[in-house]
């Protein structure tokens, strides 16, 4: 299964494509989205959907996971839950189901704690991933997370029995 992995920001926005057959993770893809503050809010968030959409129309892959919403404060939520929306809205286009991740969660699925810093999650990712590359640029570290912690709770026993009932 091909998973997009989606790290949102305004500034920078981060996604990493993964393949994983269950058990073993292998890069696709990854970059970042990047925008200017000088430019108009409807420009920068024009920018990331287009980017966004190229990348699912290029690289096809099956399901979306993005990094939920865990801004403190209100303003930083509402530019950051824009960011967001413009990336869910292209994986909407194309049909793909999304899954939303707290970063603790992800933090915690793939190093072992909620708690876990940047290095310790770049050190994690590459060794998911056997690509010391992969998680060189922190947005996209970020993006690879969220990609293989889909991938660890998809393949979870009790998520098939309820995939199953429904």
């Amino acid at each position: 299964m091909r998973i997009l992995g989606i790290d949102p920001g305004l500034i920078n926005t981060g996604y990493g494509l993964i393949d994983t057959d269950g058990s073993n993770f292998k890069t696709v893809e990854g970059g970042v989205v990047r925008t200017k503050s000088s430019e108009p809010m409807e420009k920068r968030l024009f920018s990331i959907y287009k980017v966004i959409r190229e990348v699912i129309q290029e690289f096809e892959p099956k399901v979306v996971a993005i990094e939920d919403l865990h801004a403190r404060f209100a303003k930083t939520a509402l530019l950051l839950g824009q960011a967001r929306g413009v990336a869910v809205m292209a994986a909407g286009e194309a049909g793909l189901s999304v899954f939303n991740y707290q970063p603790t969660r992800a933090k915690n699925l793939v190093t072992g704690s909620g708690r876990a810093d940047k290095e310790q999650m770049k050190l994690a990712i590459a060794a998911h991933l056997g690509d010391s590359d992969a998680a060189k640029n922190e947005h996209v570290a970020d993006a690879f997370s969220i990609a293989i912690a889909h991938a660890i709770i998809s393949r979870s026993s009790a998520v098939s029995a309820i995939e199953a009932a429904n």
